[in-house]
């Protein structure tokens, strides 16, 4: 089984085609963008496979959401995004997720990663040298990048789905970032 991350995909949503045009440009709509990221996710992800979706799933009603969460394999884990909320009151939703979270504080393989939708300044352990993942900023400098502190958003790494094995060694090459 392998695990993989992601953020942004923003499923269905036009204007992220003009707001990202480096990444998104290679969609001539919303249904080819879904149509070619569902394809790249299932090339990657296999059934067995874990998925951390970092926020911002889709930008569409709860079943039409919930439609493509379906054809995409893995098991999903959402850390909750601005644009999953409205999303989220839906129980049917929600429930196409193993879990869901605001934060999550998660041990792999030794290495401690935090994960949350929004670049965080400070995160727990960072000077011990724990990893923060995020997206929301679309591949935007944070001034985070330095440190063990990386975007993971499709926009970001331009892919759907990044390997976790290969984010995380990215991250440890990053200064350990002091809190004093």
């Amino acid at each position: 089984m392998k695990k993989w991350i992601t953020s942004d995909l923003h499923f269905g949503h036009t204007n992220i085609m003009k707001f990202c045009p480096v990444t998104r440009y290679g969609f001539t709509d919303v249904l080819d963008m879904r149509e070619k990221m569902i394809a790249e996710w299932n090339k990657d992800v296999k059934p067995e496979d874990e998925v951390f979706i970092l926020g911002d799933f889709a930008f569409l009603p709860s079943k039409d959401a919930i439609a493509i969460l379906r054809r995409l394999n893995g098991a999903k884990i959402l850390i909750e995004g601005n644009h999953d909320r409205k999303l989220l009151n839906d129980p049917a939703f929600r429930r196409e997720f193993k879990e869901v979270h605001q934060y999550l504080r998660y041990n792999h393989d030794g290495t401690l990663v935090i994960m949350m939708h929004y670049p965080i300044y400070e995160w727990d352990q960072m000077h011990r040298g724990a990893v923060h993942f995020y997206g929301h900023v679309h591949g935007k400098p944070t001034g985070l990048e330095k440190y063990r502190a990386r975007d993971v958003a499709f926009d970001a790494t331009g892919r759907v789905v990044s390997n976790l094995d290969m984010m995380i060694t990215d991250a440890l090459k990053g200064e350990i970032r002091s809190h004093h």
